[in-house]
């Protein structure tokens, strides 16, 4: 069975999915799960499985002005601590038994965040700061969700390590300046981690060159990744003409967001915004680009790794590694240490 750090939020989906009356059924952690906005603006997350005779409560509708959730199978109404608040049958006596699990959630930044953990351990200080980049203007921005058949830390591993940008991008994002340079590698806390690849002399990528204020110039470029556990990356990339400062060129932050599904699936939410090109029509093309980029050329490489590792451990496997590999593993070393010093205590 996969474990999971427990003591940590996962992103589980956009705010506005959560409009008042919306069922949003989610598998997050392994654990089918039933989302929902209660009356008071909150979101109740109960395991989406009816006490009686384990209807999917997602299949259901959302009641009493959004105190609680009804089984479509016999009607029983459950709230947003997983309470049975509601029993139509016989003298309407609730049995003590008729609960379901209730996870602790939160909106924050425009975003809804499941805790993995006991609901009463809930550390609203863990929530990553992210504000700056779901806070910026819509028509400097892009976002979307994309599910994906993998191990979620294979979609970790790919944001920290950008070199792949020079062949599965190679063109419009990657110039082979990542390649060339050796990661810097930080520990911010013992939640997380930096990458930073930094360049001089190459051609920006053409998805930064074309906005320049010259073309076909040399460069001064900057990637740099932080991750916060267990699936947070907060990616920041941008070049400027060479001996120039950054303000004078062009900058992005970008925010990848991953949950595990199942040990071979997972959620991947995106969230991008930029200092230049800030207006509708090339909003709507930009985000094109960045849909295509994750959709139709990361995507089918995560999934066609998944399919050749299948249930093998990864560490089993032997990976040969190279020198851009060095953020990833750390990272994977940071996760398993978490994860066994959870299970100790």
């Amino acid at each position: 069975m996969t474990s999971y750090l427990r003591n940590a939020w996962y992103a589980a989906g956009f705010a506005d999915e959560f409009a008042p009356g919306a069922v949003v059924a989610r598998t997050l952690l392994g654990e089918p799960l039933v989302l929902f906005r209660t009356d008071d603006g909150g979101i109740a997350a109960l395991a989406d499985r009816c006490a009686h005779r384990f209807a999917p409560l997602s299949a259901g509708k959302i009641c009493d002005g959004g105190r609680a959730i009804e089984c479509p199978y016999h009607g029983l109404r459950f709230g947003a601590d997983g309470a049975c608040l509601h029993n139509p049958h016989g003298d309407g006596r609730v049995p003590k038994a008729a609960a379901v699990p209730a996870r602790a959630a939160r909106e924050r930044h425009r975003l809804i965040w499941l805790w993995g953990g006991d609901p009463a351990q809930a550390d609203e200080a863990l929530i990553p700061d992210i504000g700056h980049v779901t806070s910026a203007p819509d028509d400097a921005t892009a976002r979307g969700y994309i599910p994906s058949a993998c191990d979620f830390q294979l979609l970790v591993d790919n944001i920290l390590d950008l070199t792949h940008a020079d062949y599965v991008h190679a063109g419009f994002l990657g110039s082979g300046a990542l390649t060339r340079c050796r990661p810097q590698v930080t520990d911010v806390g013992e939640r997380s981690a930096r990458i930073t690849w930094l360049s001089s002399g190459d051609l920006a990528p053409a998805a930064f060159d074309m906005h320049l204020r010259e073309q076909r110039r040399p460069t001064d470029q900057w990637t740099e990744v932080t991750w916060t556990a267990p699936g947070c990356m907060l990616l920041n990339v941008g070049a400027t003409l060479q001996g120039e400062p950054r303000e004078r060129g062009v900058d992005t932050l970008n925010l990848h967001l991953t949950t595990p599904e199942t040990a071979t699936s997972c959620h991947y939410w995106y969230w991008t915004t930029r200092n230049f090109a800030i207006d509708p029509r090339a909003n709507a093309e930009i985000h094109g680009f960045v849909r295509h980029a994750f959709e139709q050329q990361d995507k089918p490489m995560l999934e066609a790794q998944q399919r050749r590792i299948g249930t093998a451990e990864f560490w089993s496997l032997n990976p040969v590694l190279l020198p851009g590999d060095g953020g990833a593993v750390r990272v994977r070393r940071k996760l398993q240490q978490l994860l066994a010093q959870e299970q100790a205590r």
